[in-house]
């Protein structure tokens, strides 16, 4: 099966028109699927909500709203601000996909972080990062890291993530920090014996 997906030995456009209902895209996301293999095929890069809406009449919000939808439901993905087909290549062959990510509840651990209730202003940051490419463990790790900083704001969340995509980092965590035991960190601290540090 993947020799077929390498090698460009199928038809996409044609399968993805016939399987459609079958795989319950509905017509809008069908459309700007078509459109970003349009796109795809003949060269555009980076593939973006604003180089789609020049083929079509959907505006620039509905776009953004069926891509997170397409992303949400594992029909693309987003590597380093670029859109992936794979994920609905292989669906509309048959394949599982092996890839598919437990999905995380943004808004949930934003006001973890925030200690208050996002504005509706929020949320649609947190969805724009989603647009912009970012996966959801590189969104929360940018948010980690402002934590960290103690500079908790969208504007820092986003300039870390644009620095991180400039220079490749793919994971910034293994685990977020958060999912650490406050008590073991103190431990951690409580045992360290500074006076056996070389110097």
């Amino acid at each position: 099966m993947d020799e077929l997906l390498d090698y460009r030995c199928v038809d996409f456009k044609k399968l993805l028109i016939l399987k459609a209902k079958s795989i319950q895209l509905a017509d809008q996301e069908c459309y700007v699927l078509l459109l970003i293999m349009t796109l795809n095929e003949i060269g555009v890069r980076p593939i973006t909500p604003s180089q789609i809406s020049k083929l079509c009449q959907l505006p620039l919000s509905k776009i953004d709203e069926t891509l997170i939808s397409l992303v949400d439901k594992h029909f693309i993905s987003r590597k380093s601000g670029t859109l992936d087909l794979r994920p609905l290549e292989k669906q509309l062959l048959n394949q599982q996909n092996a890839e598919v990510e437990e999905t995380i509840d943004l808004v949930s651990v934003f006001e973890d972080a925030f200690g208050r209730t996002l504005s509706q202003r929020e949320v649609q940051l947190i969805n724009s990062l989603k647009c912009q490419g970012h996966s959801d463990d590189m969104i929360i790790d940018a948010l980690n890291e402002s934590v960290k900083s103690g500079v908790i704001t969208f504007r820092y969340i986003e300039k870390i993530l644009d620095n991180w995509t400039k220079y490749g980092v793919k994971r910034r965590y293994a685990s977020t920090p958060s999912q650490y035991d406050k008590n073991q960190v103190e431990d951690k601290i409580k045992d360290y014996k500074w006076w056996e540090e070389h110097e």
